[in-house]
């Protein structure tokens, strides 16, 4: 198959238009349907008038142009077959025929993938937050996933850098462009530590309508999204809500209700989100499956800071417990976790503590005794006997 009708495909069609997905239904090759003319228009039989017009009007000289461009400025063209092409894009509705790559296109598929995303209008506190989860991921060897927007966006994206992770910056323009412009270096850096990509022709500009039909990727390649702030109206909800409809992950930083940045997230938590304050809550959501080959260990464990006057209001008694022995047959870092947890609810970071286990080996444990229904989650990634 031909990379230059792929493209032509892609151009053909627009961006974000689900006839791509009717087209490669009936026409699994792009040049076929290319050669079929109006036959194939027809056979595919959902094309809308305009779509089919802009279809005639697309030539293949405009493909060539998109792939020259693409390769002069050092860019890969990897199209729907590519073994590097993403494939948790490719069960989402209209999924790019291409992708155009700056960078390295060997870590699209890297897993987990988890979008780290929220408002341009960071505060002190989101910017901190993304911090932490962004770099808590690069660290543990996730890949970060984000639109390289200013705010929330660059944040993560710099942390996952700085952590010396791997991260994807998904373009709302072409790739030969920069958007925003203050972000070229740092468009540089993700390119040279990750990669960039985009489904738009190669020297499209940056337009509004773009940005919601970028998001799609942002979610669509990652298992979860996680919003650190966000406004009650943003394209930061726009990629949440379709993360919800492509059936990913979706968490949310809590904060003060009362900010305005954080309407978005507190709608997301009444909406199903799963609270989270670091890269492990989000890494533990994704089971063994992925946690077994992270590297738990290089997350710094967060400080939770204490009021000073703070007091525990508690009765000493109500913070006693009766221990339980091990029910047989689990394994010994199972077995260990169980002696440690009672009525009061502990972290995987305390009951580490605890036990002296690594992370890797808690979240092993206890998805273990979560799967046996010996342990129940409670609020804040926490767990208790059942």
């Amino acid at each position: 198959m031909s990379l230059e009708h792929w493209v032509w495909l892609g151009l053909a069609t627009q961006p974000g238009n689900r006839i791509i997905d009717d087209i490669l239904r009936v026409f699994p090759d792009p040049e076929e349907f290319f050669l079929s003319g109006d036959s194939g228009i027809e056979k595919v039989g959902t094309i809308k008038s305009a779509d089919a017009l802009r279809i005639r009007a697309t030539s293949l000289e405009l493909a060539k142009h998109a792939v020259e461009t693409a390769e002069n400025y050092g860019a890969k063209i990897i199209t729907k077959e590519s073994e590097f092409y993403p494939q948790n894009l490719l069960g989402i509705v209209s999924a790019p025929s291409v992708l155009y790559v700056l960078g390295d296109e060997t870590c699209l598929n890297n897993e987990p993938a988890v979008a780290v995303v929220g408002t341009r209008r960071l505060s002190e506190y989101g910017n901190k937050m993304a911090n932490i989860i962004a770099g808590g991921l690069g660290s543990a060897g996730a890949l970060v996933v984000s639109g390289m927007a200013l705010g929330i966006d660059s944040s993560a994206h710099k942390a996952c850098l700085s952590s010396g992770g791997k991260t994807v910056a998904v373009q709302g323009c072409g790739i030969c462009k920069t958007f925003p412009p203050e972000n070229v270096e740092l468009k540089e850096l993700i390119a040279a530590n990750g990669a960039v990509i985009s489904e738009f022709a190669p020297d499209s500009e940056a337009r509004s309508s773009y940005f919601p039909i970028r998001n799609r990727i942002v979610s669509g390649m990652s298992l979860g999204v996680c919003v650190v702030e966000a406004a009650a109206r943003s394209g930061t909800s726009i990629t949440a809500n379709l993360a919800f409809d492509q059936g990913r992950k979706v968490f949310a930083v809590p904060a003060d209700v009362n900010r305005s940045t954080s309407q978005g997230t507190f709608r997301l938590l009444r909406s199903g989100a799963i609270p989270v304050a670091d890269a492990k809550d989000i890494l533990m959501e994704f089971g063994e499956e992925y946690t077994s080959h992270l590297s738990f260990e290089k997350i710094q464990k967060r400080n939770v800071e204490k009021n000073p006057e703070e007091k525990n209001d508690r009765p000493e008694k109500a913070l006693k417990h009766v221990k339980k022995a091990p029910p047989p047959g689990l394994s010994k870092n199972a077995a260990a976790i169980y002696g440690v947890l009672e009525r009061v609810p502990k972290s995987a970071d305390e009951i580490s503590d605890l036990t002296e286990l690594s992370s890797s080996a808690v979240a092993v444990g206890l998805t273990e005794l979560e799967l046996l229904g010996l342990i129940v989650p409670a609020s804040g990634r926490r767990f208790v006997i059942a």
